[in-house]
């Protein structure tokens, strides 16, 4: 992928487990800084010098200001196709270096990664849709998922819908809504901005990502099919993502220390992710959570922020700019945690059985929110309604009630009792497509894959009747 470290996360746990069926696996990455390290052979592109377009204030305010619909889809592909032709404008030799050595097999980011769409269509090597969440709307389309889109919870959920139920006629039209209008963006204006970044490496017709994604080989997510509710699938399209990532690297001693104060009565982690800065926060974000946290001086409060600690806080209260989280999530004296509602996050919160908090902030994360609040041992904020009053019902909420600690612990339960470990399966899955040189026979793949996506999607079933109304009426 050109960029994205929250996306690259999400996919490395797969590729370390190809690593243990001798697979080479390579990152190609849009470095504008120095990164984490991500476990693998690294082809970074070295883009310093140049502004990251994702650090763009247009993202804080959308975070803090917005609501986020698929209409926001367009800065992503637009900031994702700025990347790429950067790189091929400036860094064209290591692109090419990284192209010419000789890979079998592509697995592009469903998102962002428009250059490595560039390097798998050129190639002509087979490629697999990697999807660091769930299936995106238009993508499902594109694959004939054969989806139903007006009873599928929406990836935008809007907050005015955190209540999202398929019994209701309104819930159902905005799924449809948010479906159609997520397809559109993607297979038009998200693949103009495309088509213009790989415009000196694909000429006329230029790249198409719905052929792309059509022509892909397999489509891998890492969305555990137990969190999400039961959608039609076919044989391309696989879940790895019920399992677990090892928490039982040891704590800091200064993050030990804090949390195991006998005189604590739990430990409650606030954190939002790298994107999400609390500098950049509206002023009543912060006071709204300050005002609650130095309240809770029962409990010892873990907050992640970047910066300077901020005045006032109480000696309960630990800032910190990055925080052990999965190892904080997973201690026994961990009670509450307050996140933004990604997916790793999320997961994390499943797999230490810990009742959460969600703020969410873009993306999918409202849905994530949404899911986990089904499962009953999570609650949702809506951004745009945070006070003190709000905030501290909603803490005081989980802290004193035992349902939610409950409902965590037998969720987690049923997440991980799967009849072979996903991963294990994944692997096993990835292998057979690497038996039969990256493309399975042609009898594996759905027959709507040739239909046109009027045909894919009933829309002639649909107008036939308009058609008979209109001829009957004359």
């Amino acid at each position: 992928m050109d960029q994205g470290r929250s996306h690259a996360t999400s996919i490395n746990t797969f590729m370390h487990r190809l690593q243990k069926d001798n697979h080479t696996t390579a990152l190609e990455f849009a470095m504008f800084h120095p990164d984490i390290d991500f476990g693998m052979e690294e082809q970074f592109i070295d883009m310093g010098g140049f502004q990251n377009p994702f650090a763009s204030p247009d993202f804080d305010k959308i975070a803090f200001d917005e609501e986020y619909s698929f209409i926001h889809q367009a800065v992503a592909y637009g900031f994702g196709s700025e990347t790429c032709n950067n790189i091929l404008s400036h860094r064209r030799d290591r692109f090419f270096e990284i192209l010419n050595e000789g890979w079998d097999l592509y697995m592009s980011d469903s998102l962002f990664a428009v250059c490595g769409y560039g390097m798998a269509e050129i190639s002509g090597k087979p490629h697999v849709m990697m999807h660091s969440t769930d299936l995106e709307a238009a993508q499902g389309s594109l694959k004939a998922f054969s989806r139903n889109y007006a009873t599928f919870v929406p990836s935008n959920l809007p907050f005015t819908m955190l209540d999202f139920t398929v019994s209701k006629f309104q819930h159902r039209v905005w799924a449809t809504y948010d479906w159609f209008g997520s397809f559109i963006f993607t297979a038009f204006v998200g693949n103009f901005a495309q088509k213009w970044a790989l415009r000196s490496i694909i000429p006329f017709p230029y790249f198409s990502f719905s052929e792309y994604n059509r022509r892909s080989s397999f489509s891998f997510t890492d969305m555990p099919d137990s969190l999400f509710p039961p959608a039609s699938r076919t044989n391309d399209f696989f879940s790895f993502g019920a399992y677990c990532k090892s928490s039982h690297k040891s704590l800091d001693a200064e993050f030990k220390t804090f949390i195991e104060d006998p005189k604590s009565k739990g430990t409650i982690l606030i954190a939002f992710g790298t994107f999400v800065d609390w500098r950049k926060a509206p002023d009543h974000y912060y006071e709204a959570f300050s005002t609650v946290v130095n309240q809770l001086t029962g409990y010892r409060v873990i907050w992640s922020m970047k910066g300077d600690r901020p005045s006032g806080l109480g000696k309960h209260v630990k800032t910190a700019a990055w925080v052990p989280q999965n190892q904080i999530l997973h201690h026994n004296k961990t009670v509450l945690f307050l996140s933004h509602g990604g997916l790793k996050s999320t997961k994390e919160a499943i797999c230490s059985a810990t009742p959460t908090i969600f703020v969410p902030m873009f993306g999918e994360q409202t849905r994530n929110a949404w899911l986990i609040q089904e499962k009953g041992f999570g609650r949702i904020m809506n951004k745009f309604k945070i006070d003190e009053d709000v905030l501290g019902t909603h803490v005081n909420e989980v802290l004193l009630h035992p349902d939610y600690q409950n409902n965590a612990n037998k969720f987690l339960t049923h997440y991980m009792d799967q009849p072979i470990p996903t991963l294990d399966e994944g692997a096993f899955k990835f292998n057979r497509l690497i038996k039969y040189g990256g493309k399975m026979p042609s009898y594996f793949y759905p027959k709507a894959l040739n239909l046109s996506y009027f045909t894919s999607l009933n829309m002639d079933l649909i107008l036939l009747p308009v058609f008979f109304s209109f001829l009957i009426s004359k």
